[in-house]
């Protein structure tokens, strides 16, 4: 496969942002359960850890932010023409997601604010109001991407195409998508909490003992459900698939299965990768098990497979999200060919065909000296977010 500088720089932004993104859901769910938990059981150290993440959760959110508005500033730049239709076509699912972005920003804010100050009822309600937003991030996105896959409730009148939503809410690659999301988003994000409270234990044992014990004890037995959930989620979204040959051969093609043809590419090795993190995941916490039962569970080799399980769960949202985006390259619309594209309602079809192509991009915005720019303030972008994380997740001694 050619390089690309489009989809280098599409995929780097994405790469980070959804990583990122992961962690806003998850944390936006367990942060305002921890909380509400400790109060309720009168556990304060639950209570703290709750607080703590806070700090991370609005990190992260920063980070997921400036990342996203590079891709879709990568995206608009290079193609205007694609990004426009789809995002006129698929305005709703858009919508949706923007608002609970606009809800889960407010709702974030608040919540940190009003602790404290207002009463638990208030506080609480503010906190679900912070999970549910996140929940439906993906309920927006996956709806745009499961339109990507294939354009389920896309329909022409003489004012150009629509979307049907309901039609669009009913294509077969939406909810086992969606669905593994959202259990992937919550599974890593206790992985990555017990992870980071690893970390924390390595650098200071006596302050962090208690924070990393509550973490395992908290985390572990809901994470491995998450884990063993995913797997069959997982190939239930690879089996809806069948009906987008196209993305489903250039998944398989390594295994030597096909529907209807070859594949175009051979992305199966990241699909190797993917389960290979998996599996990695699943190690580390039958190693935890393991030190569990040994009456052994607060050690530095807990700890150390801790973090190993927090990379990998990062990892494996990386690995998939990027086999996702990749099988269906060049095509913005996996499923329509260019003489199925041709195809329909004229003008719109003609146009469809010609920009349902990711390498047809804008020119002028690959241009050198546009990429020497890009490449240099997306250089100090970077070392900024280094430095960002370093001080906010490493730097300074625990409270």
């Amino acid at each position: 496969m050619m390089f690309y500088s489009s989809i280098f720089w599409l995929a780097f932004n994405f790469g980070i942002h959804i990583v990122m993104v992961n962690l806003v859901i998850g944390l936006a769910v367990l942060i305002p359960l921890l909380n509400y938990l400790g109060m309720k059981h009168g556990d304060q150290l639950t209570v703290s850890m709750a607080r703590r993440l806070m700090k991370y959760y609005a990190a992260t959110y920063g980070i997921a932010g400036v990342f996203g508005t590079a891709f879709t500033v990568f995206l608009f730049s290079y193609y205007p023409f694609a990004t426009l239709v789809i995002g006129t076509v698929a305005i709703v699912p858009f919508a949706i997601a923007i608002a609970m972005v606009a809800l889960n920003f407010f709702s974030l804010i608040t919540y940190w604010y009003g602790w404290d100050r207002w009463s638990p009822r208030t506080h609480n309600f503010i906190g679900f109001l912070m999970a549910a937003s996140a929940l439906l991030i993906p309920f927006g996105f996956r709806g745009v991407f499961a339109f990507l896959n294939k354009p389920v409730g896309l329909y022409f009148t003489q004012s150009g195409p629509s979307l049907n939503v309901a039609e669009a809410y009913s294509n077969p690659t939406f909810w086992p998508l969606y669905l593994s999301s959202i259990v992937g988003a919550l599974t890593a994000t206790m992985i990555a909490i017990m992870a980071g409270f690893a970390i924390a234990y390595l650098k200071h044992p006596d302050n962090e003992k208690a924070y990393f014990e509550a973490a395992l004890r908290k985390f572990f037995i809901p994470s491995l459900v998450g884990l063993l959930l995913m797997v069959p989620l997982m190939f239930a979204y690879l089996m809806s698939l069948t009906g987008v040959p196209y993305k489903f051969n250039n998944i398989m093609v390594g295994f030597g299965v096909t529907i209807g043809g070859d594949a175009a590419y051979n992305f199966t090795w990241i699909f190797v990768l993917h389960l290979a993190l998996v599996a990695l995941q699943f190690i580390a916490l039958v190693y935890i098990a393991y030190a569990a039962f040994r009456g052994n569970l607060l050690s530095r080799h807990v700890a150390f497979w801790s973090v190993i399980g927090g990379a990998a769960a990062l990892g494996t949202i990386e690995a998939g999200e990027m086999l996702n985006a990749f099988s269906q390259f060049p095509r913005f619309i996996a499923s329509l060919n260019a003489t199925q594209a041709a195809s329909l309602p004229k003008p719109w079809g003609t146009f469809i065909a010609a920009y349902n192509n990711l390498t047809n991009y804008n020119t002028l915005a690959a241009a050198s000296f546009g990429q020497f720019f890009t490449s240099f303030m997306m250089a100090i972008m970077i070392v900024v977010i280094i430095v960002f994380i370093y001080v906010v997740f490493f730097k300074g001694s625990s409270k």
